[in-house]
């Protein structure tokens, strides 16, 4: 009886070492072999789409006030009680309001800002332009400064940065718009890689330790030639200030627009890279207008200049060029 049991142990004993061994063998992994799979983290990492928030504007910034003849201080303001001018140009502008009510006004308008909170580069444009003329008899001058001699009834209207060295000016004039563009660098190490949900990774702004942002300010300012005769109820230009932007391009050419009174264009382009063509748009035109050199434009050097009766035919209109690496640049004819 022992030997049976014995024996029996025996078999059992074989028979479980056999199975174990058949449930190895049956199987696809091999004793002491692994595999595994690599996955990948990421892929090109996205700044966010750019966002600007444009100045808000308060209506009645841009309204000014003609005074060439100095009767405001010479009545000591009796017209504008609680209020206070600034400035001997003929200009004003008002700048504060407080909250007893009394007004502030200068030969400047309120400056306006705009601030890149953005990774991106933007570009910032700043137009001022005539939404009605005034009297016939007034012109725009391109200085704010008057000779003794000059009698003209003359207007300086003009947007600019205020620099207290070298200053960035664009003036208006009757036959064209002024338009003062600029780069405000953004801001990378402002972000940082995050992870979200469905969208993957991407950089998100940060919560602390926020580096400056970059901006710019631009406001008016205005004169008028004190050395003419103005005559009585004259009415003066309506004006209208336009803020834009985009992300900055390095562009081939050094404008975006044209007029009868800047009608060139200076062409830098990289080592290899040539204008392939130019063509002319009418206004909302998909199909261009025949141009020609000589007819339409001079080329000297690098620059291209635009004939006089062009820019008065197809004003509102543009141009492109297009760069024979596939680049194409369009030019508003103002």
């Amino acid at each position: 009886m022992k030997n049976f049991k014995k024996y029996t142990a025996i078999a059992v004993a074989a028979t479980m070492t056999i199975g174990s061994a058949m449930t190895v063998f049956a199987g696809d992994v091999t004793p002491g072999v692994s595999e595994g799979e690599g996955s990948y983290e990421g892929g090109e990492m996205k700044y966010p789409t750019l966002t600007v928030t444009l100045p808000t504007i308060p209506a009645g910034t841009y309204d000014y006030i003609a005074d060439p003849n100095g009767l405001i201080a010479a009545t000591s303001g009796e017209k504008y009680a609680d209020s206070t001018f600034t400035g001997d140009t003929g200009v004003f502008f008002l700048t504060s309001t407080a909250d007893d009510g009394s007004k502030t006004y200068t030969e400047n308008s309120k400056a306006q800002e705009l601030t890149n909170e953005n990774a991106q580069d933007i570009d910032v444009t700043v137009k001022l332009e005539q939404m009605a003329a005034g009297d016939s008899s007034i012109k725009y001058a391109d200085s704010a400064d008057f000779e003794d001699t000059d009698k003209e009834n003359k207007l300086y209207l003009a947007i600019t940065d205020g620099a207290a060295t070298d200053p960035t000016v664009a003036t208006l004039t009757s036959t064209g718009a002024a338009t003062i563009k600029t780069t405000i660098a953004g801001v990378p190490e402002n972000y940082e890689p995050g992870y979200t949900e469905g969208s993957g990774y991407a950089y998100t702004k940060k919560t602390t330790d926020l580096a400056d942002w970059n901006d710019c300010s631009f406001k008016m300012t205005g004169a008028l030639n004190k050395n003419a005769t103005w005559g009585d109820d004259m009415e003066f230009p309506s004006i209208k200030v336009t803020w834009s932007y985009a992300e900055h391009s390095d562009s081939y050419l050094s404008t975006s627009e044209i007029s009868s009174a800047s009608n060139s264009v200076t062409v830098t382009l990289p080592s290899g890279v040539t204008v392939s063509k130019i063509e002319l748009f009418k206004s909302g035109a998909t199909t261009p207008v025949a141009m020609s050199a000589g007819s339409h434009y001079t080329k000297s050097g690098d620059t291209y200049t635009f004939t006089a009766s062009m820019v008065s035919n197809w004003k509102n209109g543009s141009l492109k060029f297009t760069f024979s690496d596939n680049n194409v640049e369009t030019i508003a004819i103002q």
